[in-house]
């Protein structure tokens, strides 16, 4: 019994054995398909798969934040960024689709063409020749850029299409709501970035940081749900501007009627206030940020910073304030004043032939006398001239930092030829942009106080912190009496000039016209078809408010700046309605003007 229990024992135990051992074999040679599988896959054919799989997952899109708005002083937009969207294809991908894409019916790539092309009114057939081009540039090509500028609807309709090859970027686009309503000033951007004006200028407050979005695909190029990684785009900050919209647009429609008047060139009004902020510029040819390419490459900008000339009698007053400023005259010395004045080497004229007059040194530049300024400024050296007209803000480019601005660098005084050391007095021979003599003005209508030119504001951050611009310290350029006493005398040019419609009635005007020749732009000699015309001046006197400067270029109806003198007077009654001047309550003074010699 015991023997033969034992053999039944051994021969139940013989079949697990074997069957142990099967599956240890088994085992070891599924462990061994698995690391032969493993050395396949990392070794032997790790770098094609994982190309493979690189072509599969990981795809990154760039993300474009909203460039800031430009606004005027009040809040109208002058410039924004509107939703447009980019359509982009992976090209490596574009094939026919059928049920395994979740398409009830096939849809070839040629059909899936014609559709999108439905949407952007695009031609299909181009589309198709611009996958297969680049195609063939890289067949592994996963990114092409089919069309641009979708809108919102479009958009949802191409999305609706679900196609697993296309891809649609965010790509804002720049408009101007306000089209060359200080499209001068705005400017425009290209296709990566900002060209002129404020949006060249203050870009990094309207720049936009740019984000991304990463996923994984799947083999047939459709995103994997949940693979989706954003990193969030930062838009830019709005600039708001010194610029009255609604004065800037009255004032281009003024500009732009005297300058067809007169068949002028060009014209250029800017309207300043006494602590130098800028209120508007406005240019006759302007551009429209919309399309600046329908504009000339020359209206393009603001000719008001960029455009340097030799000023003319409008440039006196500052010659005539550094006289009074440093005690060589007062405005009722008394001059007998011929129509020339030679002496060795130098010969200046009057405009007209006149005989020997009795001014005063006001009538002397009310009556814009080139040899009476010269008699004046017998006494005044040149260097402190210069000094005077430097710190008028003449030479260098204004506070604004307008792009492409001048400086029009002032001439070594103790380096001028006979002839030029006289003819700076009346603004020949020396060069000064628009932009500065209105600067220059507002000094005078400061009490003697240059503040530096302004036109932007403040920029705000999408969070909403305001970052006010820095408007510079003032510096005394003349004293509070002798700003005073040159304004009293220009008040003169604006009641006995002769013309009906310079003045305002209750409303006390100081200007000073400018007739100057325009040089060649070789700089060969002076064109004697070429005039610039102009009047600046400042209101009210008793209460400065306002600079204004008009200037005409090369007008035909008119050479002379009697010519400018009704756009002053329709401008200057403008600003008065609009910003509800009140008249001056403070009567001008008596300034005589001529003088008349004892009797023996």
């Amino acid at each position: 019994m015991g023997r033969a229990s034992s053999r039944a024992t051994t021969e139940r135990r013989r079949p697990s054995r074997i069957r142990t051992t099967i599956v240890a074999l088994l085992t070891f040679a599924l462990l061994a398909v698995f690391i032969v599988r493993l050395a396949d896959i990392q070794v032997v054919r790790a770098q094609a798969l994982n190309a493979e799989a690189d072509g599969r997952r990981g795809v990154s899109q760039t993300l474009a934040g909203t460039r800031g708005e430009i606004v005027d002083a009040g809040g109208t937009v002058l410039a924004e960024s509107v939703d447009r969207w980019d359509l982009t294809v992976s090209p490596r991908y574009f094939r026919d689709l059928g049920p395994a894409d979740g398409f009830d019916e096939p849809m070839t790539g040629g059909q899936a063409l014609q559709r999108i092309a439905a949407i952007t009114a695009d031609d299909p057939e181009s589309l198709q020749a611009k996958i297969y081009a680049e195609l063939e540039r890289n067949a592994d090509s996963d990114y092409l850029v089919l069309t641009t500028g979708l809108t919102a609807r479009q958009f949802e309709a191409v999305r609706d299409l679900r196609l697993p090859y296309v891809y649609l970027r965010l790509n804002p686009q720049r408009v101007y709501p306000a089209g060359s309503v200080g499209g001068n000033l705005v400017g425009f951007t290209g296709v990566t970035e900002p060209l002129a004006g404020v949006e060249r200028s203050e870009d990094a407050c309207l720049a936009a940081g740019e984000g991304s979005r990463t996923f994984d695909r799947g083999a047939d190029g459709t995103p994997i749900p949940g693979s989706v990684v954003t990193d969030e785009p930062e838009d830019g900050g709005t600039v708001r501007l010194t610029i009255d919209a609604d004065v800037q647009y009255q004032m281009q429609q003024l500009t732009a009627q005297y300058t067809s008047q007169l068949r002028a060139r060009t014209g250029t009004t800017i309207v300043m206030r006494t602590d130098g902020s800028i209120v508007a510029v406005a240019e006759t040819p302007t551009v429209d940020p919309n399309d600046p390419t329908a504009s000339s490459q020359q209206d393009r900008g603001s000719r008001a910073f960029t455009a340097a000339y030799e000023p003319g009698s409008i440039f006196k007053t500052f010659a005539y304030a550094a006289m009074l400023d440093l005690g060589l005259t007062t405005n009722d010395e008394e001059l007998s004043v011929p129509w020339t004045y030679t002496a060795p080497g130098v010969r200046v004229r009057d405009a007209h032939s006149h005989p020997v007059e009795q001014w005063t040194s006001a009538g002397i530049l009310v009556n814009s006398s080139n040899s009476g300024m010269v008699r004046l400024a017998h006494d005044m050296d040149r260097a402190d001239y210069f000094d005077y007209l430097d710190r008028f803000g003449f030479g260098e480019r204004t506070g604004v930092g307008f792009a492409g601005e001048q400086a029009a660098p002032l001439r070594d005084a103790s380096a001028l030829d006979p002839q030029t050391n006289l003819n700076v007095l009346f603004g020949q021979g020396i060069a000064a942009t628009p932009i500065q003599l209105a600067s220059a003005y507002q000094a005078l209508a400061n009490g003697g106080v240059h503040m530096p030119a302004r036109m932007i504001e403040d920029c705000t951050s999408p969070e909403g912190e305001v970052t006010a611009a820095q408007p510079g310290e003032g510096e005394r350029v003349v004293g509070e009496e002798t700003a005073q006493r040159t304004l009293e005398a220009l008040e003169n040019v604006v009641t006995d000039y002769g013309y009906e419609t310079f003045p305002i009635e209750g409303y006390r005007i100081a200007a000073k016209t400018g007739t100057a020749q325009m040089a060649y732009e070789d700089g060969s000699g002076y064109d004697p078809d070429r005039m610039m015309i102009s009047v600046a001046g400042v209101f009210p006197v008793d209460d400065p408010q306002f600079v204004v400067v008009t200037l005409y270029d090369s007008p035909q109806t008119l050479r002379t700046s009697a010519g400018a003198i009704p756009a002053f007077h329709d401008m200057v009654n403008l600003l008065i309605r609009h910003y509800d001047v009140p008249p001056s309550t403070v009567p001008a003074p008596e300034v005589p003007l001529e003088w008349t010699a004892d009797q023996p």
